[in-house]
Order: C-alpha cells, then sequence, then structure tokens
C-alpha cells in the first residue's frame, strides 16, 4: 500500500473537509484525493492544527536549536502524558514529533498551549 492509494481510498468522490485561502473549514466531494490538507471531519482538522501550533511553538521557543541525537550526554525533552497530566519529559531517542532543549522550554510550551490542546494531540482523540 502507498500513501497516494490511502489518499484515495480515503477522500475519492468522497465528503473532504479542508481549510480554504482564508482559513475557513470547508467540505465537499472532491476527486483531488492527494491535496495533503484533506481531512476526514472537521475534528479532523482542528487536530491537525494543534499539532501545527505545537510545531511552531516549538520552532519559536527552542530557536535554531535541533537535537543531537548523535550526543547522549546534550538535553532533549518531549511532553508525554504520565499519569493523567501532561509533563515534559527527558529523552535520548526519536520517539515523537517535537523535542525542546530542556525541561523549563517544555513547560513554557505546556503553559502556552495549555493541557487540554496538548491532551488531545497526545492522546489522538481528535482525528
Amino acid at each position: 500500500m502507498t500513501l497516494d492509494e490511502i489518499m484515495k481510498s480515503l477522500y475519492y468522490k468522497k465528503e473532504t473537509y479542508f481549510l480554504d485561502i482564508f482559513g475557513k473549514i470547508k467540505r465537499n466531494q472532491t476527486t483531488l484525493y492527494a491535496d495533503r490538507n484533506n481531512c476526514r471531519s472537521e475534528q479532523h482538522i482542528q487536530q491537525w492544527l494543534l499539532i501545527n501550533d505545537l510545531l511552531n511553538v516549538s520552532a519559536y521557543l527552542n530557536g535554531d536549536w535541533t537535537p543531537d541525537w548523535n550526543d547522549p550526554s546534550s538535553e532533549k525533552h518531549t511532553l508525554c502524558v504520565r499519569e493523567g497530566k501532561v509533563v515534559p519529559v527527558a529523552v535520548s531517542e526519536p520517539c515523537h514529533i517535537v523535542y525542546f532543549k530542556d525541561a523549563d522550554t517544555a513547560a513554557e510550551a505546556l503553559r502556552i498551549l495549555g493541557e487540554p490542546a496538548l491532551r488531545q494531540i497526545l492522546s489522538g482523540t481528535g482525528a
């Protein structure tokens, strides 16, 4: 199975949700199944936008920092749900979509985005 085949199965001549050029959620039946902004529901779009918010906050807070996976002594953190709360967690290998240069930066991302949004991203309950 390829990504193209999956996209065709999900979206070809089916109701598709997407953002228009003004950022408004629209829906229609489409033959443009390979558009990367296609979503299956309004909730799916909201999840996609929350993930984009997380990526933007990470880029802003981290500045030009990127994780050095070859240096086990360099700090790298992500956000996880532990015991029902979203918390910064130190990591030593790639396991998530976004990383932070230290625990304080991860905690600041949590403050900016809020626990409900991060819980939705991390639990995958939006799509």
